[in-house]
């Protein structure tokens, strides 16, 4: 859902597209704050992943610099949808994304790109600004042969390749684990999403921006964004920001994507208070069967308040964003949301980003498997009964 606070279009997405970067990130680096859930997830990733890892991202701080290859992709991206936008991607805009990333002069990277100029000239030239960015990649002046060059010297000569390598190992590191995390971590990042566009609704830009503790402040006298380094953006000059619950962006980076016209998008993964230790699961190598992921109560228990049935009834015919439903069934928007929050806790609702909203639809698979899982867990012999009741005592 979008909205101009402050005369601001912020909009807020729940996607995987910056934390499987941020994650890498913290997998390849020697400490992390997310040390619990890292040594979780490097068990389970195979014994040659670091070594095709490195050929991509040979130091741990290239990965948030390649999540800026997508960005000419706007907007909340599925894990699939990203690597389809991947191998898409023309060779010479991934060049292009990724090195703007490392030498923040277009002219560098143009005639790197159009190869006017080899990266060993380049990183010769005692003129060059950002000799301190360089350093921070591997890519000063003195490591003309260092594993960051000889990456980026593959990235200009083969791009293809390294595109093809850059896909295969975000695929192994999803089908390794983590889209096991990300399905554990989404709902309670779906929930983030929801305070934060309440607390938007109730707020201006900049009393968002501080409550959100973003690493950019947001004028609204003046209509700019401003950061600690680099040049304000006037609010006029932003076509979108996004604002993205994040569960690993530890470092609070933010991305700005020029686009036409002089526009800019921005993105704020923002780290929620969301526990990996209480979300995530260690998965097993065969998928559960689908009834046994259903808590067949808590789908009943969805269903049966009158209000939340007749939205059910709504998404399992058109899909249909807060707002409308919010129309149609002439109730506040708090109450919907309330009541949108309780069917996405039982598994009841899908989300897909569209314009500047975002549609609901009733989940068909959970309610197809419902009657399965109903069966299980109602004749089970093991496991415990729950008997509470919603009748109240009458006092005497």
């Amino acid at each position: 859902m979008a909205s101009r606070t402050g005369h601001l279009r912020i909009e807020f997405a729940v996607t995987p597209r910056f934390d499987v970067f941020y994650a890498l990130y913290a997998v390849t680096s020697e400490t992390t704050p997310l040390e619990t859930w890292k040594e979780r997830a490097v068990g389970r990733l195979p014994d040659d992943f670091r070594q095709l890892a490195s050929r991509v991202a040979p130091l741990p701080i290239f990965w948030p610099l390649l999540a800026d290859a997508l960005q000419s992709v706007s907007g909340a991206l599925t894990f699939d949808a990203m690597l389809s936008s991947l191998r898409e991607l023309p060779a010479a805009v991934l060049q292009r994304n990724v090195l703007a990333g490392i030498f923040h002069d277009s002219d560098t990277v143009d005639a790197l790109v159009a190869r006017e100029k080899t990266l060993k000239q380049v990183l010769g030239d005692k003129s060059l600004t950002g000799v301190e960015l360089l350093t921070h990649f591997g890519l000063g002046p003195a490591t003309g042969n260092s594993v960051a060059s000889r990456a980026m010297s593959a990235l200009l000569s083969n791009p293809e390749l390294y595109r093809d390598e850059l896909v295969a190992v975000l695929q192994r590191f999803w089908q390794n684990g983590f889209s096991g995390d990300w399905t554990a971590l989404e709902p309670a990042l779906h929930d983030e999403s929801l305070r934060m566009r309440e607390l938007r609704d109730d707020s201006s830009a900049s009393q968002l921006a501080r409550e959100l503790n973003l690493p950019v402040g947001f004028d609204d006298a003046v209509g700019q964004v401003r950061s600690k380094s680099g040049t304000a953006i006037p609010y006029a000059q932003i076509n979108r920001c996004y604002i993205v619950p994040s569960a690993f962006n530890t470092r609070r980076w933010w991305a700005k994507y020029e686009g036409g016209a002089g526009e800019f998008t921005l993105y704020f993964p923002v780290l929620s208070d969301v526990s990996l230790a209480n979300q995530t699961r260690a998965r097993s190598a065969a998928a559960p069967k689908r009834s046994e992921r259903i808590d067949a109560e808590s789908v009943f228990r969805a269903l049966g308040d009158t209000t939340r049935y007749a939205i059910a009834s709504i998404l399992a015919r058109t899909p249909t964003s807060s707002a409308d439903l919010a129309r149609s069934l002439k109730v506040s928007k708090p109450t919907i949301t309330h009541h949108v929050q309780a069917l996405r806790s039982a598994g009841l609702i899908r989300e897909t980003p569209s314009g500047g909203s975002t549609k609901l639809s009733l989940s068909r698979d959970t309610v197809a498997a419902l009657f399965g899982a109903a069966v299980e867990q109602l004749f089970s012999s093991t496991g415990d009964l729950t008997l509470g009741t919603t009748r109240k005592r009458r006092s005497v």
